[in-house]
């Protein structure tokens, strides 16, 4: 090798080395700051409804949207059960299972003697982001999504790592059947589509040339899984004739598979600004074209291997390979599965829910390319370049994202703290309700059972200091904070019960420069009359009030606010909210951190007008 290309290598190394840590260190960082800590969206607010109506066995058994979640059933109503709804905790719990899949991948990748170091290196990098990239993060910030997908994922996996074993007559031989017929019904009853996960095995099988009665036991395990699931109580689900004949005749069907195939790779393009989304005719044709030159690479590379029956010389090629077929069939019973809401909304085949399953076909696409690039001199420098620009192609829509699901954990708090003090917020420009991702109705139904069981955003019992006098508070406890701030009713809503309630909003700071996170708004008799929490984006008018201070008020570490997010997110507001609300009272805040009162208050300006009926 001469010197320009060793130092070429060794350059392309470093390259890969820093973006991998670069992007895991941001993805790790944005998904903590952006994840659910509070239940959110229509599916688990009625998800939520059925566990708390229900036995264990009913709702790990039930098919909900006709999805069998019993595996990730088992953790969410551990849960409910034992750690009272923590979305947090579920949020880690969901985490551990994300890194199961990138170790699942990088494992074999290591361990694989038909690449080099520089390939394993760029593959590493391809994974990463496949798994760490903000764009998934409609799936990745949620706890009970992130554990739903990540346990079908991780369990077909598994599957495919232990597949070639099976054919080696050995004391491993029986294990390893176990290992995989077991974790293909972990991910057939972990989410809807993961019952891919069986023709999948069957393809691979066959082109790892396994005799012909370990394809029948495949066979048959696939079949097992069908039955069990149309046997499970539930909605299965039932594809007609008439849904069918246009998907495979008219090629409808190969177009939303470009489209939902595309969709990341639309998306990256549009965060770099040169695309404008409301160019519909060009958004069309950029998806199309991706997706398709996804299909024709997918085909290049699972065709042969199917013909020459040439698999299991390379772990890296067997799981980048079975990556390319899950992903697409998992991608295929979607379309076919949604057909109904894909034809009263044909932009909902691009929705982010399902970029967790096409950004993994890239990846897959990519690793497998790599393995077979390795050792073409003239293919392998492409390939490398191509892994060591997805990086810095995907950034700009890793940064947005990254920045937009962190406004969306402070809201979530918002629509929380009302439910904590038991009004009804639905007046406003913004309905704190709708920002939980949830119809109203069922959002207040939920909310009544979790409240009177102490669970989730209740858990804290935050909602049972309202009425109480604040001397009764952690046993009377109280210090100076040396608190200071300005707030002021925001407007008027209405209790649950009917009574009218005021909206408060302001700023506060702590001991010069710290934020609270709880405060407590009393009446002049001591009465605790509602609680807030820091939540709120200041203002420009606000920010101008405190301008005059010469510090800078940070509710994340200023370094990583600086670093990850260029600044943004300082000087938050707190939301809370006066239940039994009569105007002609002065109110004050405390802070309620640390099991103490502060002794400084903060006065609430009100109107001195009587209040009229919301």
């Amino acid at each position: 090798m001469s010197k320009f290309a060793e130092q070429a290598e060794r350059a392309a190394q470093i390259c890969a080395a820093v973006a991998t840590a670069a992007f895991l260190s941001s993805g790790l960082v944005y998904l903590y700051l952006g994840r659910w800590t509070v239940t959110m969206g229509a599916d688990y607010w009625s998800i939520y409804e059925i566990y708390l109506n229900h036995s264990w066995l009913e709702s790990a058994l039930l098919k909900i949207n006709y999805h069998s979640m019993f595996f990730p059933s088992l953790i969410l109503l551990a849960d409910l059960r034992f750690l009272h709804g923590d979305q947090q905790l579920l949020f880690f719990v969901g985490m551990i299972l994300l890194f199961c899949t990138t170790n699942l991948l990088l494992v074999p990748l290591w361990r694989d003697k038909t690449v080099g170091f520089t390939a394993k290196l760029a593959g590493t990098l391809v994974v990463i982001v496949g798994n760490f990239w903000m764009g998934n993060a409609t799936i990745t910030t949620s706890g009970g999504n992130l554990c739903t997908n990540s346990l079908a994922i991780d369990g077909a996996l598994l599957a495919f790592l232990w597949l070639p074993i099976t054919r080696i007559e050995s004391t491993r031989f029986l294990k390893a059947w176990l290992i995989v017929i077991g974790s293909g019904f972990v991910a057939s009853f972990s989410f809807g589509a993961g019952l891919a996960v069986w023709p999948t095995l069957l393809l691979l099988g066959w082109s790892l040339r396994l005799p012909w009665r370990s394809l029948a036991v495949l066979l048959a395990g696939g079949f097992t899984a069908i039955l069990l699931y149309v046997l499970l109580p539930g909605g299965s689900g039932e594809i007609s004739s008439a849904t069918l004949t246009p998907l495979l005749t008219g090629g409808t069907g190969i177009e939303r598979l470009c489209r939902l195939l595309g969709a990341p790779l639309l998306y990256a393009e549009e965060a770099w600004g040169s695309l404008a989304i409301s160019d519909q005719l060009a958004t069309s044709l950029l998806s199309l074209t991706c997706g398709a030159l996804g299909l024709v690479f997918a085909g290049l590379a699972v065709v042969p291997k199917l013909i020459r029956r040439d698999l299991g010389r390379s772990k890296l090629e067997l799981i980048g390979l079975a990556l390319v077929i899950f992903d697409l069939l998992v991608m295929v019973i979607i379309i076919v599965g949604r057909d109904d809401n894909f034809r009263e909304n044909p932009s909902e085949v691009s929705a982010p829910r399902y970029w967790f399953w096409s950004s993994l076909f890239w990846a897959g696409l990519l690793v497998f390319a790599i393995q077979r690039a390795e050792p073409t001199k003239w293919l392998r420098w492409p390939v490398f370049l191509i892994a060591l620009t997805i990086p810095i192609v995907a950034f700009p829509s890793h940064y947005k994202e990254g920045v937009g699901w962190r406004y969306v954990n402070i809201l979530s708090e918002s629509g929380a703290i009302s439910l904590i003090n038991g009004v009804r917020d639905v007046n406003d420009d913004v309905n704190e309700i709708e920002i939980l991702l949830g119809p109203p109705d069922l959002v207040y139904r939920v909310a009544a059972q979790l409240r009177a069981q102490r669970l989730d955003m209740f858990a804290d019992g935050l909602q049972e200091w309202i009425g109480l006098p604040e001397t009764s508070l952690f046993a009377g406890r109280h210090k100076s904070e040396r608190l200071k701030g300005k707030c002021h009713v925001d407007g008027l809503v209405q209790c649950e019960n009917g009574a009218s309630a005021a909206k408060v909003t302001g700023w506060s700071l702590k001991r010069g420069h710290a934020m609270p996170r709880t405060l407590v708004i009393v009446d002049p008799a001591g009465v605790i009359r509602g609680v807030a929490r820091s939540c709120r984006q200041l203002t420009n008018h606000e920010l101008s009030d405190i301008a005059r201070d010469d510090e800078r008020h940070w509710t994340i570490n200023k370094l990583i606010s600086e670093i990850f997010y260029e600044g943004k997110f300082q000087d938050s507001w707190f939301l809370g909210y006066i239940t039994n609300y009569d105007a002609r009272l002065r109110y004050a805040v405390r802070s309620a951190d640390d099991g103490m009162l502060s002794d400084e208050k903060i006065v609430v300006d009100t109107p001195v007008t009587a209040p009229s009926t919301p």
